[in-house]
């Protein structure tokens, strides 16, 4: 398995074991320039949860990335044995509840049978509960085999009040980094201060990886080779525009029952989902 290693053995241990690790990466001043690179292009606080990753402005997508990588990529490599830096993105959270950010994995940008794909995740601001700090659900990234991408429904959405009971909040200072598997399930609740969130995101892969995208039509998924710029050259929703097909396959993504749930993740135990009934044919009602 081709995954991120960090310098310091304990850290890909966890990150391996856990789906996560926490780090000190950045000084005060280098907090300071990333918010002010924010700041210049932003004339007002985005309303809700933003990214500038959803901006039309594809040239503006890919400038804030490049400025913000320019002080972020020899911090963040100093740090690692093998690390691809795909770009990334400032994120905001407003006050309020349209900030929220539901229960969720994150897109996989690899072949996870082969290799793991992650996101760094570093926060502007001191991050806690009451201003919606990230909370994740600890070693979920290795319970099920998932693909995830456009029409993916996630799996344990409709119990998202009892997974809630068993995640942590990651609360953390400004400057801090954690990276995460992208297929560790995680939220943030909303902010309840009077201040903006702030926080930068980027994609990491281990050197030499090969990129994929993936969607899904009803029960089939289906595997696209991508490249580093293709989320900056194109909108996150419109499909794998440009993108050669690799393979196709039948993989149902059904959603987990509370029961299901418990034995899969909190069981501790590596189970394959029973095939069954798919999100589609459950809506549909096929056969």
């Amino acid at each position: 398995m081709n995954r991120v290693k960090f310098h310091e053995s304990e850290l890909t241990d966890q990150l391996s074991n856990d789906g996560y690790a926490v780090f000190d990466l950045l000084k005060d001043h280098d907090v300071e320039a990333l918010t002010g690179i924010f700041n210049e292009h932003h004339v007002a606080n985005p309303e809700g949860f933003y990214a500038t990753t959803h901006l039309d402005d594809k040239e503006k997508r890919k400038t804030l990335s490049d400025q913000a990588m320019s002080i972020l990529a020899c911090r963040i490599e100093s740090h690692f044995e093998n690390i691809q830096l795909l770009g990334g993105a400032f994120i905001s959270k407003a006050p309020g509840e349209k900030g929220i950010l539901p229960l969720h994995q994150d897109w996989n940008l690899v072949d996870e049978k082969v290799a793991r794909s992650y996101n760094m995740w570093i926060p502007l601001v001191d991050v806690n509960e009451t201003n919606g700090a990230m909370r994740i659900l600890v070693g979920s990234h290795s319970k099920q085999e998932t693909y995830r991408g456009p029409n993916v429904p996630p799996v344990l959405y409709p119990i998202s009040n009892e997974v809630d009971q068993h995640m942590t909040s990651l609360n953390m200072k400004k400057g801090e980094a954690v990276l995460y598997d992208h297929a560790l399930w995680h939220s943030s609740p909303q902010n309840q201060t009077d201040q903006l969130r702030l926080a930068f995101v980027l994609g990491v892969v281990p050197k030499e990886s090969d990129l994929k995208y993936y969607q899904q039509n009803g029960d089939t998924v289906e595997e696209y080779s991508s490249h580093p710029n293709f989320f900056f050259e194109n909108d996150r929703d419109s499909g794998p525009k440009g993108l050669e097909l690799v393979r196709s396959f039948n993989h149902p993504n059904s959603f987990l029952s509370k029961d299901e749930f418990e034995k899969v993740y909190l069981g501790k135990e590596e189970v394959k989902q029973e095939p069954k009934k798919g999100f589609f044919q459950r809506l549909f009602g096929a056969k």
